[in-house]
């Protein structure tokens, strides 16, 4: 952590040098890395887990998220549709990355094919590059992965990046969103066999009284 905050400081005096650097007409010889620096890290990471159910439940699961309509994926990840989105193809959703340091960043779908596939892209905030979400069947079970492939944006963010360990922490909340997915279906199919037996009791009792 005391690495960490060194780092921070580094980065912090090197961009206010570099901000003053920039106004003057000598940015070629500053030293400051630009927009197109070899700073840029790139990222491609894929996690994949089992789901203990359906591809169609896990599938609704992932959209409803998506679209603010539940937050299993908290305190990790949440998500707000823009006010004039549909949840639709094309249409933007903000996602936040909680924690000491929340990241925000921006997606938009691209391709849907329900069960199977879901492709987007982020377009705003903290990265920049694309997601694939595929589902694949396994009979009452899902394995799900999810291909994150992205650069940091932002000066700052490319500074830090080499050092913050992003790989890892994406795995750990992506591993943790898989986790409080299995839970989250195993409580909703339990509340859903409760509904389905006390439906049937009550046919039996209505029948029985007869």
């Amino acid at each position: 952590m005391h690495k960490l905050k060194l780092i921070l400081c580094a980065v912090l005096i090197f961009t206010a040098a570099c901000s003053t650097t920039r106004k003057s007409s000598e940015i070629g010889e500053s030293g400051c890395p630009d927009e197109d620096s070899s700073l840029k890290v790139k990222y491609d990471i894929t996690d994949e887990a089992i789901i203990n159910a359906s591809p169609d439940l896990v599938f609704n699961a992932i959209i409803d998220e998506a679209c603010g309509k539940t937050s299993w994926w908290m305190p990790y990840l949440s998500f707000k549709p823009r006010e004039e989105s549909t949840c639709s193809i094309g249409d933007l959703i903000d996602v936040v990355l909680h924690g000491k340091y929340p990241l925000k960043f921006t997606a938009k779908t691209a391709e849907v094919k329900r069960n199977e596939m879901i492709i987007g892209s982020y377009i705003e905030g903290a990265f920049a590059g694309e997601y694939v979400w595929t589902l694949k069947d396994l009979g009452d079970k899902t394995k799900i992965s999810y291909r994150w492939r992205v650069n940091p944006k932002g000066f700052l963010l490319r500074m830090i990046a080499p050092f913050a360990s992003i790989e890892k922490k994406h795995s750990a909340v992506m591993q943790a969103g898989f986790k409080n997915l299995n839970k989250f279906l195993a409580q909703k199919t339990v509340h859903a066999n409760k509904i389905i037996k006390n439906s049937q009791s009550g046919k039996m009792m209505s029948a029985g009284s007869r």
